[in-house]
């Protein structure tokens, strides 16, 4: 019987660990904003990978005992000494296919159906003098 004793995560890690769940919401929320202004659905892709890869993050645990379930197996990054777990790497391939996706079958939008320039009005007309 081998023991192995569970480390807490490195100070780099806690880091690495923030600025992808920071990347992952911010693709999340990029996506749907393109999806809605597009009015394109594969860019819910992004938004669904997006989210998979927060939740993969942020569910991520240390095993606590002989049972290992699927937030403790992965996948092992050997250059960074990171572990991905299966949520966070579907995630990454889902965005990764989204994305992919995207730019290779994006609709052409007709000029009718084109969201309206914002237009600035000069200063001057704002004042009531």
């Amino acid at each position: 019987m081998i023991l192995a004793v569970v480390l807490p995560p490195t100070p780099a890690q806690v880091v690495i660990g923030i600025l992808t769940a920071m990347v992952a919401a911010l693709i999340a929320t990029a996506s749907v904003f393109m999806a809605r202004r597009s009015r394109n659905w594969l860019f819910h892709f992004g938004t669904l990978g997006g989210l998979l890869v927060l939740a993969g993050v942020v569910g991520q645990r240390t095993p606590a005992g002989p049972a290992v379930g699927p937030w403790e197996t992965g996948l092992t990054v050997p250059v960074l000494g990171l572990r991905i777990d299966p949520v966070a790497a579907a995630g990454i391939i889902l965005t990764l296919l989204g994305l992919t996706l995207t730019l290779l079958v994006e609709r052409v939008v007709a000029a009718s159906d084109r969201p309206a320039p914002l237009v600035h009005r000069a200063l001057e007309e704002d004042d009531l003098i």
